[in-house]
């Protein structure tokens, strides 16, 4: 399969990497669980279209074995989870800390 070219968005359009939903920071990589949705999406960023008024949050996941690139909106966020239990989460987990370990 061939490689994608790399999309930039519109200048204006801002994003950014961690936002607040629920009252919980989210950072890429933190799981949440998405109202109408099944299985676990891990958040990696926030895009926002200020001269619109548009938000909308950007994860990846689902069920598991069919994950996939999701946009949402933050209201959709039913729970930020405190614990990473996606298999793509434990991995890099383990990998950061043989790295770490390494070092």
């Amino acid at each position: 399969m061939p490689r994608r070219a790399k999309i930039t968005p519109p200048p204006d359009w801002i994003e950014t990497t961690q936002t607040t939903v629920n009252g919980r920071l989210l950072t890429p990589g933190t799981e949440v669980s998405i109202r109408g949705e099944r299985g676990r999406f891990r958040f990696i960023k926030r895009v926002e279209r200020p001269e619109r008024g548009l938000v909308w949050l950007e994860f990846w996941g689902g069920p598991k074995g069919a994950a996939q690139w999701r946009s949402f909106a933050p209201d959709r966020v039913r729970t930020v989870h405190r614990i990473n239990k996606t298999d793509a989460a434990l991995v890099e987990e383990r990998q950061a800390a043989k790295r770490k370990k390494t070092a």
